[in-house]
């Protein structure tokens, strides 16, 4: 008798002889085939155990705090913090971080390598147009000796800078975060706008230093202590401490008003800063709750 399947669906039912068995193997030889197989499967990846860098190494920069140094090929380095960038659309999810924004060197020479990306890039032409026409151009603290005119003692930020992004999305109020009673007292704020056009704020405060200035003036805190920059301790070089208008914020007892000016000798004195800019200063105050009068010096 002979034994016959069908091939499926749609054959012409044709019988074929079925073909014998396959022979079983001997249990033994099953065991080793089935060893083999195991050791030739591949295994998941071992998760890549951190190693401490070789004794004499430097610790990747990347990995420090803002505002702690670094030191590559002999120079000394400050941290530059990110700006506070105003939106330019809609983000992609899981897009990586944007890289941070670099000013301009001030004396138009080739950037460095390991710099932090060009505004104009970052942000796009456009905006980085749009930016220097509202707020005016980002520029370098007044020039003195081929060099920005920044003291030592201002390398570092405010200890008690306040910042407000444009159109102020965090909700911050600057009748909480300033002392306005110093204010009435005597002591000026100072403000700067920065890369992005955030406000960024901090009292007029002295400093303790060995020994006071020429004439015996106190030494302060000015406006580039407002914003963050990079220094190269061999050449002098600056990447940031740039702004692009700054003024202070005074009271007036008389009218009981507070008023802002564009008095700052390292960063306002330029074509491109005037009424439409404090205009817009100001309402960079009003959105934080404040209203200031605008009180420009030098026909601004």
């Amino acid at each position: 008798m002979k034994t016959t399947d069908r091939i499926g669906p749609g054959a012409s039912g044709a019988a074929r002889p079925a073909y014998p068995a396959k022979p079983a193997e001997p249990a033994e030889t099953t065991a080793a085939t089935a060893a083999t197989a195991a050791t030739a499967a591949p295994q998941p990846p071992r998760r890549a155990r951190s190693v401490e860098p070789p004794s004499g190494m430097p610790v990747d920069a990347r990995a420090r705090a803002p505002g702690g140094e670094t030191r590559a090929s002999g120079a000394t380095r400050r941290r530059t913090d990110a700006a506070d960038l105003p939106p330019v659309g809609p983000q992609r999810p899981n897009a990586a971080a944007p890289r941070r924004a670099r000013s301009a060197s001030p004396d138009g020479r080739t950037p460095h390598a390991d710099g932090p990306m060009p505004l104009a890039q970052l942000v796009g032409g456009a905006t980085a147009e749009r930016l220097d026409r509202s707020w005016g151009t980002l520029q370098s603290a007044r020039i003195k000796n081929g060099h920005p005119q920044i003291h030592a003692w201002e390398d570092a930020l405010h200890p008690q800078r306040v910042s407000v992004p444009l159109r102020n999305p965090r909700g911050v109020r600057l009748q909480e975060v300033l002392d306005l009673q110093a204010i009435r007292d005597g002591t000026p704020v100072l403000w700067s706008i920065g890369m992005g056009a955030t406000l960024y704020l901090g009292p007029h405060t002295q400093v303790e230093t060995p020994a006071p200035g020429p004439g015996g003036k106190a030494h302060r805190l000015g406006h580039p202590s407002l914003v963050a920059g990079t220094r190269d301790e061999t050449t002098g070089d600056w990447w940031g401490k740039q702004a692009r208008i700054s003024g202070e914020l005074l009271w007036d007892a008389a009218r009981q008003k507070f008023f802002i000016t564009n008095q700052s000798g390292r960063y306002s004195r330029h074509p491109d800063r005037g009424a439409d800019q404090m205009a817009r200063v100001a309402q960079h105050f009003k959105d934080g709750g404040m209203e200031v009068e605008v009180r420009p010096i030098g026909g601004a």
